[in-house]
């Protein structure tokens, strides 16, 4: 067991030591290219500052996304040897693992950030954190993404399908790639995924914030600038509490049941913390011009329709991909004619699944929206669309108050899967391998249930990001470059641009419809490089694997040892090779658009973006999760159980949905976050453009 665990944490210790490599070559070369951008558009200072902030962003998000594979290395093994005394055990630890990806994540987030408004006191430079964070999380998720779905398809084509093999079996070549990609993919990678979320979304309710105080104050109000960090510190303190309600919960049928009551009670938590800090900075002795409580209860019901809006979502994912889900059995039970129907009923149920999140995030926003008007009628603020965007920047941080324990969630879910395969691997009695059997259903739920979130995050904060470029193009054009000193003058400045921008925008004019249409299209042609990029890993994973078999005498049958090492070398140099054309393609597109037609076509261009990768990513999320769960009932003894046509059909169907639910589909809300905080950074490149469709 301890020689299996060793294997897969160097393994993914030698993957991450090259990949940082990479990313750290990549972010330098970027760093300059900030330098010099401002050196001839703004101010050398100023674009030192943001430079700063860009690789200090990208250095926060490799930390987060290594303390994620730690703290899952560290885990698994030991869930492994919780299962000899009890499935609660197993779950208590695997749990406590997601705790300190979780936890980590956050309080990083907030770290960064506060550090940096606190040396600089202007959001507008915290948009390179941003975007390293976001670029760094970016080629983390997609390299990692390609790692481990080139070891799984490649280790279930051969070993399931071809040889009938069980899951982690000893015999396979790929089998340690496998693991070792659960670490790197679902662990450092959605630890960095996670980190650049918090860290956007945050970073634009600050830009807001900002704007919002200095047009209510014709200065600025440090409370309306950090309020996203402080309803993000009471999450935190929602998190312990939820957390503490999931490891002692000892009674459950479904395991599931621990961690989903935990986010209930750090739901309710978060709500009564929420309300005390909003009376408190937005009540009648807070920094409202009138003084109104119907000002705190307006913002304060846009945080809690954030925060129902996030439970909903996690209730769509169990809806669509649990383990007991009728989509799932629809999709077993078809599988019965092959793998062709498995496919056409996975992506059916992908393709229905995006309606009632979409829905649910539409209704948000209409609701937060609507409220944070109300906000600027009672808090005497003139511009009350503005008011408006205030009240959705309330709602995406109460959506991701309880970000803490959703993470939490999401992180036991590789934990639980490598304790599966380390007990499998390493010979264990039955015993323990059937109490672990039933987690690892549970993770694919969780994992499913953590991307969902994290795009209806991305949705519901997709008008604040929009609306905080549009702030900073007005602050350039204003040529303010010094937010911390603003005059009144320069205040009054700002408004006016401001105000003078909406027509710039109109879906008449030719730049905003081809910014619009390069914009609907980029996240396809993402997916596809992405997902190309695992069948060639794939690809050669399958041959080496069959290579082995035929190479190495007594390997079917158990007598000789494969060679593991040079499984984890495919994946590793195709994920470094493969990772660097599709994480270039949000980093490059915006900055042409942006030179040849101006910020409208790239505000445009972020916007038609975000309206195609929302509906696509969730698409391939939950029909991929939903496709893996079908297998794995019918492994678990419906429907003819393992070994049988029904089973290799359903296998197939879980080799075409673990590069949407892995690779693609989770990448597609950072690339909306990249293209979002790369176009803040280069707005100075924007402003005049080199073709004018006027």
């Amino acid at each position: 067991m301890v020689a299996i665990w060793k294997a897969i944490m160097e393994g993914a210790n030698a993957y991450l030591k090259r990949q940082f490599r990479t990313i750290g070559i990549i972010a330098v070369i970027i760093s300059f290219i900030i330098l010099a951008a401002f050196s001839t558009t703004f101010t050398l200072t100023y674009g030192a500052e943001i430079a700063f902030s860009f690789l200090l962003g990208v250095t926060f998000s490799l930390v987060a996304a290594y303390i994620a594979m730690y703290s899952a290395t560290n885990a698994n093994v030991r869930s492994t040897a919780a299962a000899e005394t009890s499935t609660y055990l197993a779950l208590r630890v695997a749990t406590l693992g997601g705790g300190a990806l979780g936890l980590a994540v956050i309080s990083m987030s907030l770290l960064g950030l506060s550090l940096l408004y606190a040396a600089f006191g202007d959001p507008g430079v915290l948009a390179g954190f941003g975007f390293g964070a976001s670029l760094a999380a970016l080629f983390a998720q997609l390299g990692g993404g390609i790692f481990t779905k080139s070891a799984d398809v490649g280790a279930d084509l051969v070993g399931k399908v071809e040889e009938n093999f069980p899951e982690d079996d000893p015999r396979n070549p790929a089998a340690i790639a496998d693991n070792v990609g659960d670490n790197v993919g679902d662990e450092a990678g959605r630890g960095a995924d996670l980190f650049e979320s918090l860290t956007a979304e945050n970073l634009g309710g600050m830009i807001i914030g900002l704007i919002v105080s200095i047009i209510l104050f014709q200065g600025i109000s440090v409370y309306y600038v950090t309020m996203p960090l402080i309803v993000r510190s009471l999450g935190i303190i929602a998190t312990f509490v939820g957390l503490a309600v999931a490891i002692f919960e000892k009674r459950f049928k479904n395991p599931i049941k621990p961690t989903r009551d935990g986010l209930l009670v750090a739901s309710v938590v978060a709500a009564i913390l929420m309300f005390i800090a909003t009376w408190y900075v937005f009540g009648p002795s807070g920094v409202t011009l009138s003084g109104s409580a119907l000002a705190a209860y307006a913002l304060y019901g846009c945080m809690v329709s954030g925060l129902a809006a996030g439970l909903l979502i996690v209730l769509y994912t169990e809806y669509y991909t649990g383990s007991e889900a009728k989509s799932v059995i629809t999709i077993a039970e078809r599988s019965k004619s092959g793998p062709a129907l498995t496919i056409m009923s996975g992506t059916a149920v992908g393709m229905i699944s995006s309606g009632l999140p979409v829905i649910t995030v539409a209704i948000t926003l209409l609701i937060s929206f609507a409220l944070g008007e109300q906000f600027a009628v009672q808090a005497g603020i003139s511009d009350t669309f503005l008011g408006g965007v205030y009240g959705t920047t309330m709602a995406t941080m109460g959506m991701l108050s309880t970000a803490g324990i959703v993470l939490t969630m999401d992180g036991l879910g590789p934990i639980v899967d490598n304790a599966g395969g380390i007990a499998e691997m390493s010979g264990a009695p039955d015993q323990v391998r059937e109490r672990i059997e039933p987690l690892d259903t549970l993770g694919n739920t969780t994992k499913a249930l953590t991307k969902g979130y994290a795009m209806g995050s991305a949705a519901l904060a997709s008008l604040l990001l929009f609306q905080a470029f549009v702030l900073e193009v007005a602050r350039y054009q204003a040529k303010i470059t010094d937010l911390t000193t603003i005059t009144s003058a320069q205040a009054t400045l700002l408004g006016t641009k401001l105000s003078s921008l909406g027509s710039a925008l109109a879906l008449n004019h030719p730049d905003v419809v081809i910014g619009a249409l390069i914009g609907a299209m980029l996240p396809f042609v993402f997916s596809g490089t992405a997902i190309n990029a695992v069948s060639v890993g794939a690809y050669h994973m399958v041959e080496e694997v069959r290579r082995q078999f035929r190479e190495i005498p007594g390997l079917r049958e158990g007598t000789a040892k494969p060679n593991y090492a040079a499984a984890v070398d495919i994946s590793t140099r195709t994920a470094l090779r493969l990772m660097v054309v599709p994480g270039a393609i949000p980093v490059v597109a915006p900055i042409i658009v942006g030179v040849l037609l101006g910020w409208a076509a790239v505000g445009a261009l972020v916007v038609g973006a975000t309206l195609s990768a929302i509906p696509l990513a969730i698409m391939m999320m939950w029909g991929g999760a939903a496709m893996d769960n079908a297998k794995k009932y019918v492994e678990a003894g419906h429907f003819g159980g393992k070994n049988t046509e029904t089973h290799a059909a359903t296998v197939v169907g879980d080799t075409v949905g673990d590069p949407w639910k892995d690779t693609a589909g989770p990448s597609l809300h950072i690339l909306i976050k990249l293209l979002n905080t790369i176009s803040l950074v280069f707005i100075p490149l924007f402003l005049v453009a080199l073709i004018s469709l006027a």
